[in-house]
């Protein structure tokens, strides 16, 4: 995975994680991005725990070790084809033939008035 492709999937769980920028939890969020894994003293035992639901909301695989989170391994690369890029099935356009209906018309009216023109040539 190059590193481009790594900014991208933090640049778009950030966002969709939708913790405002000045929290400490999105701040947390961006550490564990970066570093792979946060301790529990960073934000606490329940804090931690409270980011860790963020992340199950955002499909994103982690694991619990002693003492913090920590990313899986190759998990922003599972995120990356998996969420962000999944191949969502294209709905099936059918074309009808253009065909002309005249509804309750037996024959064509070609060449005749229609009442518009009838009216005016009265």
């Amino acid at each position: 995975m190059t590193s481009s492709q790594e900014l991208e999937v933090d640049a778009y769980i950030l966002a969709s994680s939708r913790l405002k920028t000045t929290s400490r939890g999105y701040k947390a969020l961006k550490i564990l991005l970066e570093q792979g894994n946060l301790l529990y003293w960073c934000l606490g035992k329940d804090n931690t725990l409270e980011l860790a639901k963020v992340l199950i909301y955002l499909n994103f695989r982690y694991e619990h070790v002693s003492g913090g989170l920590q990313l899986r391994e190759n998990s922003k690369l599972d995120y990356y084809y998996l969420v962000m890029y999944r191949n969502k099935p294209k709905p099936k356009v059918y074309q009808q033939e253009s065909k002309e209906h005249r509804l309750g018309k037996m024959d064509s009216e070609e060449g005749k008035l229609g009442w518009n023109e009838r009216r005016f040539t009265q």
